[in-house]
């Protein structure tokens, strides 16, 4: 079998033996990839970065039946200087969870976006993480077909400008089209994620990725397991 060439982001790596990674891959063309990375954690491998989270780069894989392994990479950005900040470290991983659970097939728009977040917590320092994650989650979420429109009633399409609700028939609800059992949305949450307040508390911009990770949960039986969305920093 000819050799796979591929551009693709790793969002996961865990060991496997003495030297070798498990990489979790999502290409822009083929979707979501195992392989192994073999080698790779010997001193001075040639695959060395290729196997760590935040890479992007052009991949060669050898392998059938759903079994890779990694032979070549030309990394085109590693994204390395998230690391060195805590807070964009975890938002950077948060993309990584839901890019690679929301990813059933290939999809190269929310891989140009994940690819746009990305850069934004690496070189954006005017834009604060939860709001990237934020916005990742959001715009992730309208490629896949399962937008939330936060600043209007998707009932009644009257503007939002207090206190929301969830409904999983309707969506986002105002007060007035509301079941007994629909999910309340504080004002302040939903004026952060409908980007009407640049201004928010980390503490409450956290808050409110939990809340979009529940709400994530809800409609699409997704669970984003990460700490930035389980427990705000």
């Amino acid at each position: 079998m000819e050799p796979i060439k591929t551009k693709a982001i790793v969002t996961r790596a865990v060991p496997y033996g003495e030297s070798d990674m498990i990489v979790t891959l999502i290409s822009v063309d083929r979707g979501k990839i195992s392989a192994s990375a073999r080698g790779c954690l010997k001193p001075k491998a040639k695959l060395r970065y290729a196997a760590q989270p935040f890479n992007f780069g052009e991949y060669v894989l050898n392998g059938k039946n759903g079994k890779f392994i990694v032979t070549e990479c030309s990394q085109i950005e590693g994204f390395s200087t998230i690391t060195a900040d805590i807070e964009r470290y975890y938002a950077g991983f948060s993309v990584l969870d839901a890019l690679e659970k929301l990813t059933r097939e290939a999809d190269a728009r929310i891989f140009a976006l994940a690819l746009k977040s990305l850069g934004e917590l690496a070189y954006g320092a005017e834009r604060s993480a939860d709001a990237i994650v934020t916005d990742f989650l959001k715009g992730a979420l309208e490629l896949n077909g399962s937008a939330l429109d936060f600043g209007h009633c998707n009932a009644c399409r009257c503007v939002l400008d207090d206190r929301a609700y969830f409904s999983e028939k309707e969506g986002i609800v105002c007060k007035h089209c509301k079941a007994f059992d629909d999910i309340a949305i504080d004002g302040i949450y939903r004026a952060y994620i409908n980007g009407e307040n640049d201004n928010t508390p980390h503490t409450l911009a956290g808050q409110a990725n939990v809340l979009l990770a529940d709400l994530v949960y809800r409609m699409l039986g997704v669970k984003l397991n990460t700490r930035y969305f389980t427990e705000p920093i």
